[in-house]
């Protein structure tokens, strides 16, 4: 009896002992320097050809410039409860060329009387901790065409969740943008394309509740629920072109990230989504209002 209570005992301390470095490993990967992606798309013969972004930091977030669509195809930032806890900003409004992009960003006036949105990737209220970190937020860069209903309906409902989010597992790393791949058509002189979709990824990097999440939503009025436009990570990664993570493709850590739920704070719906499909969004730029 006692030699059995023994075998018991080593093997409860092997299983927690191979959690722990399950955990410790993991929590080594998920970093902002390793979640930068990389870029593919495929050649009209099919070939599959990386694409080169400028890459800038802007200290408190990251992005990946796309000059042929004059915008980031990607910004990525950490965001934890205390960044969210603390408001030490102005909201200023002041949206400025970001002078760091080697042929220049889009410029404020593109968008004017264009029926679009300066929309935010990084959201101003996210770097709200620091004057200088809201400050930043306003770089055209940062922007993206977006309708208004857009703008001011489900993906700013999209930001305030990840906002709790962060409060609730005290560290994510967000990472966001336009799907460029087809787009509505162009605005401003510097020719900005306007997206037909937008995504964005959350990954809780907080010891133990390791998991990750996606959402991509057209660039149009949305009325369903949160959880509708949600997906895997892997799924965000196959309608974008963009990998994350691109040195531990194989690694079953990563690839298990998804498989722990996020706290939705309502009755989920099963209703099954089709968001891969890449179906126009009925936009009416000329009547969608422009929010500063």
């Amino acid at each position: 009896m006692r030699g059995c209570r023994f075998i018991f005992f080593i093997c409860l301390v092997f299983i927690l002992s191979s959690l722990s470095v399950f955990s410790q490993d993991l929590g080594t990967i998920l970093c902002l320097e390793n979640a930068i992606p990389t870029y593919h798309y495929k050649t009209s013969s099919g070939k599959e050809v990386s694409r080169k972004l400028e890459v800038v930091d802007h200290k408190y977030f990251r992005l990946g410039y796309y000059e042929k669509h004059e915008q980031s195809a990607w910004v990525a930032y950490l965001l934890t409860k205390e960044m969210v806890s603390e408001n030490n900003a102005v909201r200023k409004n002041r949206f400025i060329i970001d002078k760091k992009i080697t042929t220049l960003s889009a410029t404020p006036s593109d968008y004017a009387k264009s029926g679009y949105d300066r929309g935010h990737i990084c959201p101003a209220a996210d770097m709200s901790f620091s004057q200088d970190a809201q400050d930043r937020t306003f770089l055209m860069s940062n922007m993206s065409p977006q309708t208004h209903s857009f703008n001011a309906g489900k993906w700013k409902q999209l930001e305030e969740k990840v906002r709790k989010w962060a409060i609730e597992n005290d560290s994510i790393i967000v990472i966001a943008g336009p799907i460029l791949d087809s787009i509505i058509g162009k605005i401003g002189k510097n020719n900005v394309s306007v997206p037909y979709s937008f995504y964005k990824i959350i990954i809780d990097i907080s010891y133990p509740d390791f998991k990750a999440i996606g959402f991509i939503m057209k660039n149009e009025k949305l009325s369903e629920d949160l959880i509708y436009y949600s997906m895997s990570v892997r799924d965000v990664e196959e309608r974008t072109g963009l990998n994350f993570f691109p040195k531990y493709d194989n690694d079953s850590l990563i690839q298990n990230l998804e498989t722990k739920t996020w706290d939705w704070g309502l009755k989920p719906s099963y209703k099954k989504p089709n968001i891969m499909q890449t179906n126009k969004p009925k936009t009416n730029a000329k009547k969608a209002k422009k929010r500063n």
